[in-house]
């Protein structure tokens, strides 16, 4: 059963509510036309006045962002450790519809070199050609949600994609308060400018080596699916980095010809 918890805000609406109706019972029962009795009235309006503008903007609290931050950190690490024991060495590749057959962008790892041929997300380990392990990317829920409650368009132009990123990141999702995106022949670098998720990244960056380009998070995984979703190509991770003093973080990608 669903309990009603209260806010600070919501107490406090309430006491002030209270404190109304005991200082117009006050009045009710005072001489009439004392002084007292108006400033009993007065004192009792303007505490009903403060506590419906106070019950109006308790809103739940925010949850803190430091603590949504770590919630992927501890998946991103296991798999990367996975990754590491079973010698899978490669950084991440996005792979669209058309190199798999399936309906959403994948996450392929090799364990040796990769120049974008077609893969099979039949089966995990390959007989031919590289093997490495196809996954589903960690942001395939917030592409899922994007397209249910924003009726997501992914396009095709560099320019649009662009526009695309910043709507997202910035207004939709908040993951930043600021996004810059700088295309340069087949890289592009992605900066999240003082992103309160940052906590998330320190501590994915103390696991196992070259984590955040071989398993991104959510956050970062995002933009790799919606660039290879939208210019139909390969996309891979490069680097990943961060600036702890300005709390932003870059990540460098490579679309293969």
């Amino acid at each position: 059963m669903k309990q009603l918890h209260l806010n600070k805000y919501s107490t406090a609406a309430i006491l002030l509510f209270a404190a109304a109706v005991i200082f117009i019972y006050i009045a009710l029962i005072s001489i009439p036309k004392d002084i007292t009795t108006s400033v009993f009235v007065i004192s009792g309006m303007v505490c009903a006045m403060t506590g419906i503008f106070t019950l109006t903007f308790s809103a739940g609290e925010p949850l803190d962002p430091r603590l949504l931050g770590l919630l992927p950190a501890g998946g991103c690490i296991n798999l990367c450790s996975t990754m590491q024991h079973f010698g899978i060495s490669g950084n991440a590749y996005f792979l669209p519809p058309r190199f798999t057959g399936e309906a959403h962008v994948l996450q392929f790892n090799p364990t040796t070199s990769y120049t974008g041929s077609e893969r099979s997300a039949k089966g995990t380990f390959r007989e031919t050609g590289p093997p490495g392990l196809v996954t589903i990317p960690l942001c395939d829920p917030l592409i899922e949600d994007l397209r249910k409650r924003n009726a997501l368009v992914i396009p095709e132009k560099e320019e649009d994609l662009t526009v695309l990123l910043r709507e997202i990141i910035e207004d939709v999702f908040k993951f930043a308060s600021r996004v810059s995106t700088k295309w340069s022949g087949s890289s592009v670098t992605i900066t999240f400018h003082n992103s309160p998720f940052i906590d998330g990244c320190k501590i994915i960056k103390q696991g196992p080596p070259d984590c955040c380009t071989k398993n991104p998070c959510p956050m970062c995984s995002l933009c790799g699916v919606l660039i290879a979703k939208g210019r139909d190509k390969v996309v891979t991770f490069d680097t990943c980095s961060i600036t702890p003093s300005s709390r932003d973080i870059t990540i460098v990608m490579s679309i293969l010809p």
